[in-house]
C-alpha cells in the first residue's frame, strides 16, 4: 500500500515537472525551427582598452541580457539530435498548453470576470444610492438598520434583474447597444424606486415619525 502511494507521488511529481518544462520551452521558443536551429555563433566584442569597457560596463551588459536569451543559449549548446528526441515533444506539449490556456482566458475567463466585476460595481452603486436616499428621508435611522439583510437581498435581486435584462434584451432589440447606457439608467431608476416605495410611502403618511417598517419589520 505504501509502495503504491510512493509510486503515485513519484508519477505525479514527474508529470508536474515535465509539464513545467514543457510550458517553459513553449514560452521561450516561438517555433520548432527556433528550437532546433544551430547555436548562433556571434563574434565576441574586442575590448581594446580598459578605459573603453570597464568591469561595470560588462556587468551592466550582462544584466540587460534577458533570462530568456540566456536559457536559449544554454539549450542551443545541446546537440540538435538530442533536442529533437527530448525537447521537441515537450515543446509541442507546452505550446498546446499555452495556446489552450490563452484560448480559455480570452473566450471564458476574461468575459466572465468582466461580467462579475460589472455586476458587483452595479450592486454596490445601487446599495449606496438606496442607503443614502433612506438616510435622507429618515436622518435618525441608524446605518446598521438601513443596511439590513432584507434590503441587501432586495438590492441583490434588483441588480440580478438589471444584469439579466442587459444580457437578454440585445437578442430582441438590435439597436440596444446604442441606447444601452440610457436603458440601464432608466432600469436602475425603476429598481431604486421599487425598493424605496415602502420608505417613500411611510414618509408621506407619517412625515414626522421616524419609526418605519420594511417588509413587516420595524427598522426604527
Amino acid at each position: 500500500m505504501i509502495e503504491n502511494k510512493n509510486r503515485k507521488k513519484i508519477a505525479l511529481s514527474l508529470i508536474a515537472s515535465l509539464t513545467s518544462v514543457s510550458v517553459l520551452l513553449g514560452g521561450v521558443f516561438d517555433s520548432s525551427q527556433d528550437l532546433l536551429k544551430d547555436y548562433p555563433q556571434t563574434p565576441k566584442a574586442v575590448i581594446e582598452t580598459i578605459d573603453d569597457y570597464t568591469r561595470d560596463d560588462l556587468e551592466e551588459a550582462n544584466e540587460k541580457e534577458s533570462y530568456r536569451q540566456k536559457l536559449k543559449k544554454l539549450i542551443y549548446k545541446i546537440p540538435v539530435k538530442v533536442r529533437v528526441v527530448f525537447f521537441l515533444p515537450l515543446w509541442i506539449l507546452g505550446s498546446l498548453i499555452i495556446a489552450s490556456a490563452d484560448f480559455l482566458f480570452k473566450t471564458l475567463i476574461a468575459p466572465f470576470a468582466s461580467l462579475i466585476i460589472s455586476f458587483l460595481l452595479q450592486t454596490l452603486l445601487l446599495f449606496l444610492i438606496i442607503g443614502i436616499c433612506i438616510k435622507i428621508m429618515f436622518p435618525d435611522l441608524p446605518w446598521s438598520k438601513i443596511f439590513n439583510k432584507k434590503l441587501f437581498l432586495s438590492v441583490l435581486f434588483g441588480s440580478i434583474f438589471m444584469s439579466a435584462c442587459d444580457l437578454i434584451v440585445p437578442h430582441f432589440w438590435k439597436d440596444y447597444s446604442f441606447y444601452r447606457n440610457i436603458s440601464r439608467f432608466v432600469l436602475g431608476l425603476i429598481v431604486i424606486l421599487i425598493i424605496l416605495k415602502p420608505f417613500i410611502k411611510k414618509k408621506l403618511d407619517h412625515p414626522v415619525s421616524y419609526e418605519i417598517q420594511y417588509n413587516g419589520k420595524t427598522l426604527a
